[in-house]
């Protein structure tokens, strides 16, 4: 009997979980079909399947139990993309800059909503829901557009930084009580950082020796990034956080190390599926009714959203310097509420701060931000326009010398991957030839060894995505692959031609119809080992024709370049 209700349960489970990745599917279609951001293609997804409309999931309980797993990959992810080195690169701007924009924007919604007659503590956390911006809009918007290396980019992506830092300390703080006084602040702070003091113990300590020796399996160094995540959530939930606090430390932890790339793309799959269950489930949880009364806070607080918080990120940019096109590119860009609010909602909603109509009101802000965020930009210049007068005397209240320019980015020389054999004979040609070279390879021994010759490297794979955005491809004038795969290759052939990136393209094929299938792709030369290899030696063999000195000094050519390929294996 048991068995039987074990079984049914399971199929009821499978049963729901299909129902929402089939929906999620065919709403993200949609989506895309309207360039509508995908997350509220999700969102949109939940409210159908809920109590409001078709009523079709059963499991709701366990359905939030794994949106939960969700939430705790979205922040393992962003942990993992948050070297903590980076800090010093934001600089001053960016702290100072986003404490400001965030405490007015906290206090002019506070102000609103109390004069809405809104309880200060609901008052307070919908104040902190819309004083934040999302890192995923964001950064999709800027690298769908090539603008990642832009000023703008720069300024917004150093505000968002801080933001999530910010983001992480309230939802520790939100997980661990039922009403925020100071005490309870206090006892979240130090607990929290104990918890971060051991995350940074670990990162610098235990954690390079143990991924070091998994890293030449891929499945090792895969299961100890997840043992990692879920023993930092255990951790966390012990102290009384929420397990998504616990996951972000465990990506702080692994992100400094040089594995962490391509640890990103090998969990961003796990990442999808589960954050997918996440935002489905919040569709889920909306509920319309007595959503009437609050229409007006609403729209106030999308106001304030789309129009004030983008004015006032502009005003500080330009306050501390920066040009006024910048400025305006950056405020706006982060017009909306951010995918990180919503887990502020939840958990908030859990420990009974707030009530589901203002859940269900976090989730509206939500969507319809992110939606006005892709008009919004389509019109920036428009936007620009109109407001230079304002952005005139704001730039006009600092001297000249105080303002600072957009610089233009020199093009890289040349992006290597692989550095074996072949690959280490072309790095050896490019530093004669003193070209700036990245070289990108799987083998953990060989980055060390490139990294004790002080050669610019990271560890990952050809075929891993996150690898290839951090390779800077847009800004790169030739991209050469000593990889064999074929398919590792078309894969970073068809990545560069899909961005329109004005890169060359150097690849090696074993056999001639592969290297017409590369050709075909977009391969701008395709070296084939052995055609080549008779090549040099029939100029070799010349050379050997000319005399015992020349022998001599090609012999001892030869000696010296087998010990510098010997080296990388």
């Amino acid at each position: 009997m048991a068995l039987e209700v074990l079984s049914n349960l399971q199929i009821n489970l499978l049963f729901d979980i299909a129902i929402i990745i089939v929906f999620a599917t065919i709403i993200a279609f949609i989506a895309r079909l309207f360039k509508q951001p995908l997350i509220v293609g999700y969102i949109l997804a939940g409210i159908l399947l809920g109590p409001t409309t078709f009523q079709l999931i059963k499991n709701q309980e366990i359905i939030f139990a794994l949106s939960e797993i969700g939430i705790a990959f979205l922040l393992f992810f962003v942990g993992l993309e948050m070297d903590l080195k980076k800090l010093k690169e934001v600089g001053f701007f960016s702290t100072a800059g986003t404490i400001i924009q965030v405490v007015l924007t906290f206090l002019a919604a506070f102000f609103i909503l109390l004069k809405f007659g809104m309880a200060s503590t609901v008052a307070s956390i919908l104040s902190l829901i819309v004083a934040f911006s999302s890192t995923s809009i964001v950064v999709k918007i800027f690298s769908d557009n090539d603008e990642i290396d832009t000023l703008s980019s720069r300024l917004a992506l150093g505000l968002l930084l801080m933001q999530d830092i910010i983001v992480i300390f309230l939802l520790s703080t939100i997980s661990t009580t039922t009403s925020i006084t100071i005490i309870s602040l206090a006892t979240s702070f130090f607990k929290g950082i104990a918890i971060f003091a051991t995350a940074l113990l670990m990162s610098s300590v235990v954690f390079p020796r143990l991924f070091a020796a998994a890293a030449e399996y891929r499945e090792m160094i895969l299961l100890l990034s997840l043992t990692t995540c879920f023993i930092f959530s255990t951790i966390a939930a012990y102290f009384g956080f929420s397990i998504a606090v616990g996951a972000f430390l465990a990506g702080i932890s692994i992100a400094p190390l040089k594995y962490s790339l391509n640890i990103q793309g090998m969990i961003e799959p796990l990442k999808d599926f589960f954050a997918t269950i996440f935002f489905v489930s919040l569709g889920l949880q909306m509920k319309f009714a007595g959503m009437g009364n609050l229409i007006n806070i609403f729209w106030a607080m999308l106001a304030l959203v789309i129009i004030f918080k983008p004015l006032l990120i502009a005003t500080i940019a330009l306050l501390f310097g920066y040009e006024k096109r910048a400025a305006s590119a950056a405020g706006f860009s982060l017009g909306q509420v951010s995918e990180f609010s919503l887990i502020i909602a939840a958990v908030a909603l859990s420990n009974g701060l707030i009530g589901s109509e203002i859940f269900s009101l976090t989730v509206l802000l939500v969507a319809v931000s992110i939606v006005t965020t892709a008009y919004t930009l389509r019109i920036e210049g428009k936007i620009y326009s109109f407001l230079s007068g304002y952005y005139g005397f704001i730039s006009s209240l600092l001297p000249k010398s105080k303002l600072r320019k957009e610089k233009k980015l020199r093009k890289k020389d040349i992006v290597l991957f692989g550095c074996h054999r072949m690959g280490a004979i072309f790095l050896e040609t490019f530093k004669k030839a003193k070209k700036k070279v990245l070289v990108i390879d799987h083998n953990p021994h060989r980055v060390e060894e490139l990294e004790r010759m002080k050669v610019n490297c990271l560890y990952g794979n050809i075929s891993n995505e996150e690898i290839l955005k951090h390779a800077g491809l847009s800004n790169t004038e030739f991209v050469v692959s000593t990889v064999r795969t074929v398919e590792d290759n078309l894969y970073m052939i068809n990545y560069i031609k899909e961005r329109k990136y004005d890169t060359k393209i150097i690849v090696v094929a074993e056999h001639i119809h592969q290297a017409l299938d590369l050709y075909d792709a977009g391969a701008d030369y395709v070296i084939i080992p052995h055609i080549v290899s008779g090549e040099k030696m029939s100029t070799i063999i010349k050379d050997l024709f000319k005399g015992k000195k020349k022998i001599e000094r090609i012999k001892n050519q030869s000696i010296d370049h087998i010990l510098f390929i010997e080296r990388f294996g």
